[in-house]
């Protein structure tokens, strides 16, 4: 099982594709995710703008937070974390592609992905 928390409430799902297939529409708009399986850690926060996107990884809920890195990006995007805009630096930029790639390791593994580079925070 895998919960998906949103600016609109949570909402469970069954399978990793029905995970997927929620995170793509959600990804066309600047949009903040957050998304654990049955424990509340660890978890994913994933912030999306179009094919863009920033991830991080909380293992627990006592400071061990990892953001995504990508040395190759050299765009600044804005996203929307929290409700307020965000524009992390420009290496913690991934592709959206990449994102889903991440979701579906962590969803199927709970642990933090090898799909994508980390910044430990």
């Amino acid at each position: 099982m895998a919960i998906v928390s949103t600016n609109q409430g949570d909402f469970t799902f069954q399978s990793v594709d029905d995970v997927i297939e929620f995170v793509q529409t959600a990804a066309q708009k600047k949009a903040d995710l957050w998304i654990s399986g049955d424990d509340e850690y660890p978890c994913l926060a994933v912030c999306t703008n179009g094919q863009y996107a920033a991830i991080n990884f909380f293992q627990n809920d006592t400071g061990d937070i990892w953001l995504s890195y990508n040395d190759k990006n050299q765009n600044e995007i804005t996203f929307i974390a929290d409700g307020v805009q965000w524009c992390p630096a420009a290496d913690a930029v991934i592709s959206i592609n990449d994102a889903f790639l991440c979701i579906r390791e962590f969803l199927s593994t709970g642990e933090r992905p090898f799909c994508v580079q980390w910044q430990e925070l």
